[in-house]
């Protein structure tokens, strides 16, 4: 029987609440608003959606999910250096925020069940990039974490802005 990790259960709890809170701040958001911009130095939601769903997408790949975002190549860059990100494109025709949340919704359980699976081995992996918090898979999944809060924390101010409620966490 594989020995599960008590360390990532903490971090996979926030993944899930990361799912409920990204469906609520996009909650009312079409994409005539959801590529709106505060100035020309700001992301739109519609981008930040894209760009986290990517990002998890490429994380549930790490973990051996067959899962593959279908816009990808809106957000990844694999001529830029690690990460691989693709910044927003104004020029670009973003996916509709529906369909952004559809693939986040499809990968969403998948990604927590896994996640939940990890092993201290596993967890313990030494990365070939590091990440501001370290250089294991431990480090890597709790970082991507932290930049799911951060741009989640982004969108909804922009939501706010758009004149849209506040961003439930019912």
């Amino acid at each position: 029987m594989k020995e599960h990790s008590l360390a990532i259960q903490p971090i996979a709890k926030q993944f899930t609440m990361h799912s409920k809170l990204f469906n609520n701040v996009l909650e009312g958001i079409e994409d005539k608003k959801g590529s709106e911009r505060l100035n020309d130095h700001v992301n739109h939601i519609q981008w930040i959606a894209g760009h986290l769903t990517n990002s998890r997408y490429r994380l549930g790949s790490m973990l051996g999910l067959e899962l593959v975002f279908p816009y990808m190549e809106f957000y990844t860059d694999l001529t830029a250096p690690p990460p691989f990100n693709r910044a927003l494109d104004t020029h670009l025709n973003y996916p509709p925020v529906n369909e952004i949340k559809k693939s986040w919704n499809d990968l969403a359980a998948k990604l927590v069940g896994q996640l939940s699976e990890l092993g201290p081995e596993q967890l313990a992996a030494q990365m070939p990039t590091a990440v501001p918090t370290g250089k294991t898979m431990l480090d890597f999944i709790s970082f991507i974490s932290s930049h799911e809060s951060y741009h989640i924390g982004q969108m909804s101010i922009i939501r706010k802005y758009l004149g849209l409620p506040a961003m439930s966490y019912r």
